[in-house]
């Protein structure tokens, strides 16, 4: 099993996800779904966010990957998956993905209830700094 360190959220602050989508011309028919699942074991680890609302019940983190570089997690074929806290002192700090084989860019961001002002349906944190996963 291949492990991977994602960069550090450690001092990341809970910030609202905002999304907006654009309109453009073209070819309207959608890419094929990217497939997420299917391939070889890799663990995916990072550093504790120390912040209270991530540690306790409703908080957590959200792996994303993706085939594209650059991306972010609410671009189109991104795969994700969340990590919820389950118990103790800290929500976990690691996943197993298992993407196909190829090379897969990786993000990690830390969730809560918590909602930011104006907002309802919990927060997300910017997420981390982009690392390469090559999957066998």
């Amino acid at each position: 099993m291949k492990h991977i360190v994602v960069d550090r959220i450690l001092g990341i602050g809970l910030l609202a996800v905002f999304l907006s989508a654009c309109g453009g011309g073209g070819d309207s028919t959608p890419p094929p779904p990217l497939v997420c699942d299917g391939g070889s074991a890799v663990t995916v680890s990072w550093d504790a966010n120390r912040e209270t609302a991530v540690n306790t019940s409703g908080g957590g983190y959200v792996v994303y990957f993706s085939k594209s570089t650059g991306f972010s997690p609410g671009d189109a074929n991104v795969c994700s998956q969340a990590i919820p806290y389950v118990s103790g002192t800290t929500a976990p700090t690691s996943a197993i993905i298992e993407p196909p084989s190829g090379t897969w860019y990786v993000r990690v961001a830390a969730t809560s209830q918590l909602n930011a002002p104006g907002t309802t349906g919990g927060s997300e944190s910017a997420a981390s700094s982009q690392t390469t996963v090559v999957v066998p």
